[in-house]
């Protein structure tokens, strides 16, 4: 179900040991901007695809307490366990042209 349109999220995570990684949000999330460490990493549109993670370079990220914030233009599932950092990235899921 759809919770809510043009909407922030934001989470805090602790770091121990800083690597790149990607973030997936395609379970929950359906177009908008991801800012980790008030830095603007890119925007997000898995419903248009094929690209349904977004790089983290390690330098934007920081030993301790790490700020990821999801700026939503579309809409929110009301999903759990939508958002989740991955080490592998997945790039190559269909294509949507009627997004």
């Amino acid at each position: 179900a759809v919770v809510s349109t043009q909407s922030t999220g934001t989470v805090e995570l602790q770091y121990s040991q800083i690597m790149d990684t990607f973030i997936n949000i395609t379970n929950t999330w359906s177009k908008g901007y991801l800012i980790v460490n008030d830095v603007l990493i890119g925007r997000y549109w898995p419903d248009a695809g094929p690209q349904y993670t977004l790089f983290i370079p390690g330098v934007y990220l920081v030993e301790g307490r790490n700020t990821f914030t999801l700026i939503e233009l579309q809409s929110v599932a009301d999903t759990v366990g939508g958002v989740y950092l991955t080490d592998k990235p997945y790039i190559d899921g269909p294509v949507n042209k009627d997004a």
